[in-house]
């Protein structure tokens, strides 16, 4: 047995084509030893990208620290401007035991005001309101202006979680979520509040309880306004930013719900993100993401930032989308000189090999070319157009003849019509006029032209459906002129399918079989017909019925192989089942023109009629 490899060198150096050949020289010289190096390079830039990726998500969120700890700290400087002016330093710094005589003097109270409305903007501080101790002052709610008051007793909000914290804490000012704020506070003041405590004076050496305190300065904030600034932070689809204090509660978010999937109790910021400030993989429920905590500085705030880590690799996907390109873009330059320095020869034998592949999938085609040449090759090519178009022409003329022989076909199944009704309509109207009833021989004869002029005028094979419902109507007043008005025909078809076209003399035979095998096989013969049709989809379904005497099942099933014969015969000119001529003839047109998936179908009880 020959060494696998010595055989391969000799395929590849005589047996191989010359453009294979050259492209698998290009390939091993070139771009294998580029390949290997780029994709080193590739894994460095990498994580490269992924690093700067995380630390422009890091700068971000302490730029929006930054604005949160700026907003906190205004509302801070607001609360202490008011708690240090004179009125409230004499209204409220005060003993216990002094409160109840303490009076408000106008000026200063104006002052107070004037300060409120300035600082109250609306759209971040939202509303000022002043807390006393209602147990110990008089009514402070006397100083209130109308439409914006001021002064409020403490007991109005002492169900409160923040008054309930106050009471448990010494600390003398508390950032509150909603969570914190009644109802009410948060329907008419504000969704978010700062609250500053302002203890009753003591004696010295004594500290008040905590309980105690003779007012509560409150700076309601809009939520809106943080929840727009995380929402800055929050620069990419599915990424949360939100705020929790130390006691798990959410303040603020830039989304609610990517908030409630990414949400992280304080207790467990650095067991799942490690450092503050840090970006690290974190596990959720729905996946990994890239999150960390910020400290907002002189609150109990924390701001965490959670990146779908598909931003975050979506940078490197893109870096190797680019890399890619350029990748391929050379790589297509170096395939282009190896297939231009094949030479014309192989280009023209590998150009007719492969445009006579198309033979095995398809009709030929001949090739496209402006100059074939005159050597061998030349010949070969111009040989193969004229083969072509030689088996095309052929192809063509057989297409021809077959479609013609199915219109023949067609034509000949419309032109069997049945003359016995021909002959006895003229019996039923040489009668009429032997007995006198000259209107409606008028009226028959009219009737029957009409219907024949439909039947058999023009050359066209199709019909619309507005027309035949007429041809198929004339055929039972003619038929009733006969019997005595025996039968009652009612059509109920869309005015909208009147437009469509049929092949002619579809509805006749269908309604004569049921005229003269159900209505006249009854006893009483009397009966309905019913012609019905709708959309079903792309296709329009009919349904002839009638409540004659019904099929005997072994006729009908007689019937049913006469329907089904028209699948497999090849011959237009089959003839059918005795009386079943026109039946026969209608489904095999039906096929013809439209394929086998269509044509007529039957049901029938005995002694019911057809179904």
């Amino acid at each position: 047995m020959k060494n696998p490899i010595k055989q391969l060198i000799h395929h590849y150096t005589y047996d191989m084509r010359l453009k294979t050949k050259l492209v698998i020289s290009h390939a091993i010289l070139i771009l294998l030893p580029t390949a290997v190096l780029s994709g080193f390079l590739f894994m460095r830039i990498y994580g490269i990208v992924m690093e700067n990726s995380i630390r422009s998500e890091q700068a971000l969120s302490v730029q929006t620290v930054n604005s949160i700890e700026n907003m906190a700290g205004n509302v801070f400087h607001s609360a202490d401007t008011i708690a240090n002016t004179l009125m409230i330093q004499d209204l409220f710094h005060i003993s216990a035991e002094d409160a109840p005589d303490v009076r408000i003097s106008t000026p200063r109270l104006t002052n107070l005001y004037h300060l409120t409305d300035s600082i109250a903007d609306h759209s971040f501080i939202t509303d000022i309101k002043i807390y006393y101790d209602d147990s110990v002052y008089g009514d402070l709610m006397q100083y209130n202006r109308t439409g914006s008051p001021l002064f409020h007793p403490v007991s109005s909000v002492s169900s409160s979680y923040w008054y309930g914290i106050f009471s448990t804490q010494e600390d003398n000012r508390l950032l509150c979520p909603a969570l914190y704020l009644t109802p009410e506070e948060i329907k008419k003041n504000g969704q978010l509040a700062y609250i500053v405590r302002i203890p009753y004076e003591m004696p010295k050496g004594l500290k008040p309880p905590p309980e105690q305190a003779s007012a509560y300065i409150a700076l309601y904030l809009s939520a809106e306004s943080f929840d727009s600034v995380l929402k800055n932070d929050a620069t990419v689809t599915d990424e949360a930013a939100y705020i929790i204090n130390t006691r798990d509660v959410m303040v603020s978010a830039s989304d609610l719900s990517l908030a409630g999937m990414y949400f992280v109790p304080h207790s467990q910021f650095e067991q799942r993100m490690g450092k503050e400030e840090t970006f690290s993989l974190v596990s959720f429920l729905d996946g990994s993401a890239y999150g960390a905590y910020f400290p907002i500085p002189d609150t109990d705030w924390y701001m965490v930032s959670v990146i779908p880590a598909t931003h975050i690799t979506d940078a490197g996907r893109a870096m190797l989308s680019h890399f890619g390109i350029i990748y391929l873009v050379f790589a297509a330059g170096a395939l282009f000189i190896a297939f231009y320095l094949s030479n014309s020869i192989a280009d023209r034998i590998i150009a007719v090999a492969l445009q006579m592949e198309t033979v095995r999938t398809g009709i030929p085609h001949p090739m496209d070319v402006p100059d074939t040449g005159c050597d061998e090759i030349g010949v070969l090519t111009d040989t193969y157009n004229y083969m072509t178009d030689e088996i095309r022409s052929l192809m063509d003329s057989q297409k021809q003849a077959a479609e013609e022989l199915r219109m023949a076909e067609f034509r000949t199944l419309q032109a069997q019509i049945n003359p016995h009704f021909l002959y006895n309509t003229l019996d039923m109207i040489n009668w009429l006029a032997q007995t006198g009833r000259s209107h409606e021989v008028t009226e028959a004869i009219q009737a029957l032209s009409r219907f024949y002029k439909m039947t058999l005028s023009r050359r066209e094979l199709m019909n619309s459906i507005e027309a035949e419902l007429e041809h198929v109507s004339l055929y039972v007043k003619l038929q009733n002129m006969r019997y005595d008005n025996c039968v009652d025909f009612v059509m109920d078809v869309p005015e909208e399918l009147y437009e469509y076209t049929i092949p002619k003399l579809t509805f006749q035979p269908i309604v004569e079989n049921a005229f003269l095998h159900g209505i006249m096989a009854k006893e009483v013969k009397q009966g309905s017909i019913l012609l019905t049709g709708w959309r079903s989809g792309e296709d329009i379904e009919f349904i002839i019925s009638d409540d004659g005497a019904g099929i005997p099942p072994r006729k009908l099933d007689d019937l049913m192989d006469d329907v089904a014969e028209g699948d497999k015969t090849d011959s237009a000119m089959r003839p059918g089942a005795p009386g079943h001529i026109g039946i026969y003839n209608t489904n095999l047109r039906l096929k013809r023109l439209y394929g086998n998936q269509y044509g007529l179908s039957f049901t029938s009880r005995l002694g019911k009629g057809p179904m």
